[in-house]
Formats: C-alpha cells, structure tokens, sequence
C-alpha cells in the first residue's frame, strides 16, 4: 500500500487486538498510516465496519491479512477506470489466485458480474473490489450477525440495482484457502441465508435446490483443484 503510485489514498488499519509481532510492524511503518485500531472486535464484520467509520475517501477496498496490492500502479489504474467510467458504486478489477504454500499463481480470477449467477451464490472477488461511499450510504454497513458472507449479503441489497462495473486492472494477489473455503458449510448456511433475508427466495424446494447445486460444486471443485496441483 506505501508503494502506491496513486497518492490520494487513506490507509486504514483495522486490528483484532493481536497479541503477536503486529503492532510493532505498525508502529514501524507509521509514517505510511493514516490511522489505525487495535481492539477486541465482533469478527470480520464488526472489523470492517469500523474501517469504514474511520474512512473519508469516495472509495473502500478491503484488503484483508492475506492479500496485498498487485504492483505500485493498481489503485491508480482502476480509480482511471472508475473516472472513465463516470464513478460507478461498484468497480472491481481481477486478482491473482496464489498457492498458500508455495506462493506460485494458481490461476487468475477474472469474474463477469452476471446477475442469474449471482443470486446463486456466484461472488466477484470482493479483495480486488471499490464500494462507493455513497453505496454505503444508500444500504447500509455490514450485517454482523454474518460471518463469513458478510460481503454477498451486501452486495445482494443493492447490485442488481447499480452498475457493477468490470475493470480488466490486475488489482490483488490473495492466497487460497481463505475462511469461506475453510468453513464451506457455513459458507453455504450464510449465503442462503443472506438470500432469505432480502427476499430472492424462501425456505423450502428453492433452498434444497441451491443446497444441491453448491454440493454439486464443491465437488466438481475439489476434482478440478486435485488435477491442477
């Protein structure tokens, strides 16, 4: 983030009362921060919240603990985009995908935003993504009773009524195995949940049907994971 060729950037640190080495790495790198917290949180969603809060720029990309920033220019040449494009609430770029182990590039994740998919549970990568301000504004902050979807319920409450743009820039690398690949199932529970919440679907035939899809998914993923590595 300190290495950004884009200058009019807010860097915000969001801690969980780390007990490690964390608060002296910032510390150290201070001059780089705009501000930062350190204390006992309610998760993930309660985290970004309170980013947000403490934010005043038009735009918040999440970067998250495993993610970092693909090379000196990316902020710089998806906001070019975002001005190009007349300011849409929603502009994400592609990511790299990297192995955990090794660090090497498993694949690029260059999603289209299809809204039929979407309401089956098909997320654009939410490290390489900026949420307007005025996103926020108009449907609220995050849902913290959620805790891996946190993102998709939110993004569910507006983007099939505001332009969701696609940027082509290489935004993030993230590695795999994050906490909804971790927690599948509740991943799964939270999506339909979420999708309950806002009214895309009811308990019931509808919730089994999806349930099977995902499984059907999963399934398909681990073989496809399996003869990549």
């Amino acid at each position: 983030v300190a290495g950004q060729s884009y200058s009019a950037i807010e860097f915000i640190i969001v801690d969980g009362a780390s007990t490690d080495n964390t608060l002296n790495i910032i510390e150290r790198n201070s001059e780089h921060i705009t501000t930062w917290v350190s204390e006992v949180d309610e998760g993930i969603s309660d985290a970004f919240n309170k980013g947000y809060e403490l934010s005043s720029g038009d735009y918040i990309l999440y970067l998250n603990s495993d993610d970092k920033l693909h090379d000196k220019n990316a902020i710089e040449s998806i906001v070019m985009d975002a001005v190009a494009n007349d300011i849409p609430k929603a502009i994400y770029g592609d990511c790299n995908v990297l192995n955990r182990g090794t660090g090497e590039v498993r694949y690029l994740a260059s999603i289209e935003f299809e809204p039929e998919l979407f309401l089956k549970g098909k997320m654009i990568p939410h490290p390489s993504l900026l949420l307007h301000r005025s996103y926020f504004e108009k449907y609220g902050l995050f849902d913290t009773s959620f805790s891996v979807a946190m993102d998709y319920e939110l993004f569910l409450r507006g983007f099939l009524n505001e332009w969701v743009f696609h940027s082509k820039v290489l935004v993030t690398d993230v590695r795999d195995g994050g906490v909804s690949t971790k927690h599948q199932a509740t991943s799964v529970d939270e999506i339909i949940k979420a999708l309950v919440k806002n009214s895309f679907i009811q308990r019931g035939f509808k919730e089994k049907k999806l349930r099977l899809t995902y499984f059907i998914r999963s399934v398909a993923r681990r073989i496809i994971t399996f003869f990549r590595d």
